[in-house]
């Protein structure tokens, strides 16, 4: 006899489609290490809840003590969603520049100049915050950048408009080699000299807030708040489930 195969717990997956599509859809319901699921589900819940200040002080957590409320969350924003992402013509020149001493041209690098997208970007009167998030392994940004200097540098653009204070965090599964690859270079991305090198090609510097945070962590926080979250209880209790299984619970 046939039984159907069980789907992960996506909340609300047809609102999940519109905004990270078909494609998308079927790889959080079905792969059981879906980054995806863990992004939607935690962030798409966080925004329903009732207490905007509880919300904001959580937040505070990923973008530093300046964040209040109200708080405005977006998923998968920067690229294909706005608000755009870009990295600042100063890193394109140099990119360039660097690419032509080696003999390539302008068309090999343009890679480089794509919009970015973060798994989560959060508003707040005063800061916006970029938040990537990874499982195991750390990921590379646009032509092979490494991912927290991109956002840093697209972040500050983004900044920069708004005219706000930048924050940007990285979430991990706690005991990963991810966990102390990304955890290193945070802490040396705090001094003022290990952000000028890694984003030498800026004159000057504004104060970026640099925050991380693991998987079991977040989700400990939300799972405490989950009865205020505009999310059925049985829902909740399937994706407590499923993140015990993956060891994040």
């Amino acid at each position: 006899m046939l039984t159907r195969k069980r789907t992960n717990p996506l909340f609300h997956p047809d609102a999940f489609r519109l905004i990270a599509g078909e494609e998308r859809a079927e790889r959080a319901l079905n792969d059981p290490d879906s980054l995806d699921l863990l992004v939607w589900n935690v962030f798409a819940s966080l925004e329903t809840h009732e207490d905007q200040r509880w919300l904001a002080g959580r937040m505070q957590l990923l973008g530093g003590p300046a964040v209040r409320e109200p708080v405005r969350m977006s998923l998968w924003a920067g690229g294909a969603r706005e608000p755009r992402l870009e990295p600042p013509g100063s890193y394109l020149a140099r990119v360039r520049e660097r690419a032509r001493q080696t003999g390539a041209d302008d068309a090999s690098v343009a890679s480089f100049g794509a919009p970015v997208t973060v798994p989560v970007l959060i508003e707040s009167p005063d800061v916006v915050i970029l938040v990537d998030a990874v499982l195991d392994r750390t990921t590379l940004g646009h032509g092979g950048r490494e991912r927290i200097v991109e956002l840093i540098d697209v972040g500050l653009e983004h900044a920069r408009r708004l005219d706000k204070q930048l924050a940007v965090a990285t979430i991990y599964r706690s005991g990963s080699p991810a966990a102390a690859e990304l955890s290193a270079r945070i802490n040396a991305l705090r001094t003022d000299k290990g952000l000028a090198e890694a984003l030498d090609h800026r004159r000057t510097l504004p104060a970026v807030v640099l925050r991380e945070i693991s998987w079991q962590q977040l989700l400990r926080i939300w799972q405490t708040e989950a009865g205020y979250l505009r999310v059925p209880g049985h829902q909740v209790k399937a994706f407590v489930a499923h993140c015990r299984e993956r060891g994040l619970l």
